[in-house]
C-alpha cells in the first residue's frame, strides 16, 4: 500500500512492528531486583520494569544497601553504582526514542532528522547490556543481592533489529 510518500509493505510493516513490539516488551518485563534499605530502614526487595529500575538504581546510595561499611569498599559500591545506572539509562532513552522514531522507516525519501535518532537509538539500546552486566557483576563482588532479570534481552534485540533496518534504509535519507 501506498501513501504521498509512504509505502507500507509487509517488510517495513514488518520492521517497524518488530521494533516497537520488542521495546515495548523489554519496557514491560522484570528488569531488575535488589535488596535494599527503605525510607522505614527496614530490608525490601525492590523488583520492577525498566523505567522504575533506572529511576531505582539512579537514585541509590551505598547507605541505601545492606551491610554496607565506610571504607575502602564503599568506593567500589559507589564505582559499581555508578557502573550500573548507565544500563538502565541508555536502555530507557533507546527505547522511548525508537518507539517515537521508529514510523520514519514508512518514508520513500526518509527525513534525516527522524533516521539519525532512531540509528543512534539502535546503538544504545544494542550496547545498554554492557553497563548493566558488568555493573551487576561488581556489585555482586561487593555482596549486594541483585539479579538482572530478562527485560535487557528484548531490548538489546530491538536495537540490533534497528541498526540492521537503519543501515539497509540509509540510501532513502533525503540529501
Amino acid at each position: 500500500m501506498r501513501l504521498r510518500g509512504f509505502t507500507f509493505s509487509r517488510t517495513r510493516v514488518l520492521q517497524v512492528s518488530g521494533i516497537i513490539i520488542l521495546a515495548i516488551l523489554g519496557m514491560a518485563l522484570p528488569y531488575l531486583t535488589m535488596v535494599w534499605w527503605n525510607a522505614a530502614s527496614e530490608i525490601a526487595v525492590f523488583r520492577g520494569p525498566l523505567i522504575p529500575s533506572a529511576n531505582f538504581v539512579g537514585g541509590l546510595e551505598p547507605l541505601d544497601l545492606p551491610d554496607y561499611s565506610p571504607g575502602e569498599q564503599a568506593q567500589r559500591i559507589v564505582f559499581a553504582i555508578n557502573v550500573i545506572t548507565a544500563g538502565p539509562s541508555l536502555h530507557q532513552i533507546g527505547a522511548i526514542v525508537a518507539i517515537i522514531t521508529a514510523a520514519c522507516l514508512f518514508q520513500d525519501e526518509i527525513n534525516k532528522f527522524f533516521w539519525w535518532p532512531l540509528h543512534l537509538s539502535g546503538w544504545l539500546l544494542a550496547a545498554g547490556f554492557i553497563p548493566l552486566l558488568i555493573g551487576a557483576a561488581l556489585l555482586s563482588r561487593e555482596g549486594v543481592e541483585l539479579s538482572v532479570l530478562p527485560a535487557w534481552i528484548p531490548l538489546t534485540l530491538a536495537g540490533i533489529l534497528v541498526l540492521i533496518c537503519t543501515f539497509k534504509s540509509r540510501h532513502r535519507i533525503d540529501r
